[in-house]
């Protein structure tokens, strides 16, 4: 003990420890790597039944018009199950400020539909996963959550520690001397999502500063399935979206991504197979989840040609390499044409248009052939997540969508995310309905949806450094 008592640092060793302490936690941060089954690239697949479907909130005559058919085509793939289901679904809560807005009942449908399924075929395995952000990081459990649990269905809440690090300032030093504090209980702030929800403590908080999610938003069985850019969440249920339905041997390779979640995250492993079909057709799809996403839209852009066409329809873009080799690609002759949300509005809050104000306008200043518009939300987002790639040597067209964003968070593996890449003639009835889909909202055929790029332009050096910052460091919303 007397030794103890005695024992001093000299200053040298009091700021190596210091030093150590500050700079340990980002090695550590940036060392941090995927769990195996993440940044899947699957095979091509023939495929069955494809159907492509959109949620469309716009402007006609003055009035508001909205087209959305997402949630009753994920309610039908539910119904028709047999054997099993799996989804995996980011956002599902109902908490919002209801004083401006009701929003449609989103959530309670998806659940009382998988309950349904469940007392009807009490045998079935289904597995629901989904991001802590719906319990607020831990802070609490949603009723619907709860209601899911209680019925038996098995709840996978996705183990975010363990996937790397976008926000390296911060989550080393939350993965050294935070992660290990116990997040429920104790709410005394108010809920940022709604004012009237359970209170959360600054221990979620911390957790969510991290910046991660399983943006993922798929659903599956043994017969069918879908990937989307839209969540079932009431307060996203007037945005604008575009998912993929389909049949077919590449539900094996869904299903493979989704099992390597319910592992990682410390889930049980359900005992089901998928049945290989033989079919045979002109289209293809293949799955593809985070980095591979990356990659799958890298490749497409890089090998356009002189009269190659090129769309885009996206919430956000801010990937400095995608956006370069959007801006190369329209130099060397190839048509492209990006439709993006304004970023203006969030659940009520208002925004300052970044990341794709500066970004895009700053694209469009240098590059002068490619070509931006907005879509015109009012209130909701273009949520949407897609681009079309029609190439004339080949005659073929390759679609790419599902929940990824253009951003390095999206794309480069920080999130977890679910693409499909579909392959198809050029004058297939998809490739055509794609191409429809993006002329009737560039031209405004039969309402207002977008408007031009100078509607919001953005010059500002600020914002500009802003953007750029925020997209490097990962201190971002997206």
């Amino acid at each position: 003990m007397l030794l103890l008592k005695n024992f001093k640092l000299n200053k040298i060793t009091k700021r190596l420890i210091i030093i150590l302490l500050l700079l340990v936690p980002i090695i550590i941060s940036l060392c941090t790597r995927n769990p195996k089954g993440t940044s899947h690239s699957g095979q091509y697949h023939e495929v069955e039944n494809l159907k492509i479907i959109y949620d469309l909130s716009y402007q006609s005559k003055g009035q508001t018009k909205r087209e959305h058919n997402i949630l009753n085509e994920t309610l039908e793939v539910i119904a028709n199950a047999d054997e099993y289901l799996i989804l995996d679904l980011f956002l599902f809560n109902d908490e919002y400020n209801e004083e401006n807005i009701t929003y449609p009942n989103s959530v309670e449908k998806i659940t009382d539909a998988l309950i349904a399924k469940k007392t009807d075929e009490p045998q079935m395995p289904i597995i629901f996963i989904t991001d802590p952000i719906n319990n607020f990081y831990g802070a609490y459990e949603q009723k619907h959550i709860t209601r899911l649990k209680d019925s038996g269905i098995q709840v996978v809440i996705t183990d975010l520690n363990k996937m790397k690090d976008s926000n390296t300032l911060f989550s080393g030093y939350y993965r050294c001397y935070m992660q290990w504090i116990p997040t429920r209980g104790g709410g005394w702030i108010t809920n940022f999502f709604d004012k009237n929800a359970e209170k959360v403590n600054l221990r979620s908080i911390l957790k969510l500063a991290n910046l991660k999610a399983n943006h993922r938003k798929v659903v599956l069985s043994e017969k069918e399935a879908i990937v989307s850019s839209a969540n079932p969440h009431d307060a996203s249920s007037y945005h604008s979206n575009i998912a993929v339905r389909f049949s077919g041997n590449a539900i094996e390779d869904l299903m493979q991504t989704e099992l390597a979640v319910i592992s990682f995250s410390g889930g049980t492993l359900p005992d089901i197979t998928y049945k290989k079909q033989q079919i045979s057709g002109s289209n293809s799809i293949r799955i593809i989840t985070e980095r591979e996403i990356f990659n799958a839209l890298a490749d497409n852009i890089n090998r356009t040609q002189k009269g190659d066409e090129i769309w885009i329809g996206i919430f956000y873009i801010s990937d400095f390499d995608i956006l370069s080799y959007l801006g190369e690609a329209s130099d060397r002759g190839v048509d492209v044409k990006i439709i993006a949300d304004p970023n203006k509005d969030a659940f009520g809050i208002k925004k300052n248009g970044s990341p794709n104000r500066s970004a895009l306008c700053s694209l469009a200043k240098k590059h002068k052939n490619l070509q931006v518009r907005w879509y015109a939300t009012n209130g909701e987002q273009y949520h949407v997540k897609a681009a079309l790639f029609n190439y004339n040597a080949d005659k073929k067209s390759h679609i790419i969508l599902g929940s990824a964003n253009f951003t390095r968070r999206n794309l480069k593996g920080y999130n977890l995310e679910t693409d499909v890449e579909i392959v198809t003639p050029i004058q297939s009835t998809h490739a055509l309905e794609m191409k429809e889909y993006f002329n009737k909202l560039w031209t405004n055929q039969g309402g207002t949806y977008t408007v031009p790029i100078n509607t919001y332009y953005e010059d500002s050096m600020l914002h500009n450094i802003m953007w750029r910052l925020q997209e490097i460091s990962g201190l971002c919303s997206w």
